[in-house]
């Protein structure tokens, strides 16, 4: 990709997606990116005072596609509160199985307001996908009935943590047992997918 006059921003962040989707996190640097778009290595201090700000502005644009993947796929499903939780949870998986390195960068970034405006209502726009299906969600199921709150954090932990232990082919016992990784809807509790009354 070249860069063309008015767009440096735009194709710096683009040439970033591009090496930690081809090369990996490690190969992420200011340089890297600059020569990726078709400029010189002082170019990017235009725009980004250092590597630090360059990868907040990644890992928003990753934010971004995140909630845009988990509602491509709860658009496919049908509206009920269990199909729409699990059809969020398989975009999840597949953002983070698409998108390993881009993945790991966006959950490793502080959230520094001041130093990166858009990263923080970036991050809360893919969690709103997650606070909306899991308003679906029954907590009174649970033997001590918790807080709405608890409840998407919950979901989040459960999801989250599935898709990194598939990610990075991780589920062993499972493995060794059936050949293949088990499926989100095999072993979704059932606090996860009984709807409210």
């Amino acid at each position: 990709m070249k860069y063309h006059h008015g767009n440096l921003k735009e194709a710096l962040i683009q040439a970033g997606l591009d090496i930690l989707n081809e090369d990996g996190l490690e190969s992420l640097s200011l340089r890297a990116c600059a020569a990726r778009a078709g400029v010189s290595h002082g170019a990017p201090k235009n725009h980004f005072a250092n590597l630090a700000v360059l990868q907040a502005a990644i890992a928003t644009e990753g934010f971004r596609k995140f909630a845009a993947t988990m509602r491509a796929h709860m658009e496919q499903a049908p509206g009920d509160a269990r199909s729409q939780i699990i059809a969020s949870a398989k975009g999840y998986v597949a953002f983070v199985e698409d998108n390993p390195h881009l993945f790991r960068l966006m959950f490793s970034m502080e959230r520094k307001l001041d130093l990166y405006p858009d990263l923080l209502p970036a991050s809360r726009e893919a969690y709103a996908v997650l606070r909306e299906v899991a308003s679906g969600l029954s907590p009174d199921n649970c033997e001590n009935p918790v807080h709405q709150t608890t409840a998407e954090t919950m979901l989040w932990t459960f999801i989250h943590g599935y898709a990194n232990l598939k990610a990075n082919r991780q589920f062993y016992t499972a493995n060794a047992e059936t050949g293949k990784d088990p499926a989100l809807e095999d072993i979704f509790p059932k606090f996860f997918y009984t709807e409210k009354d």
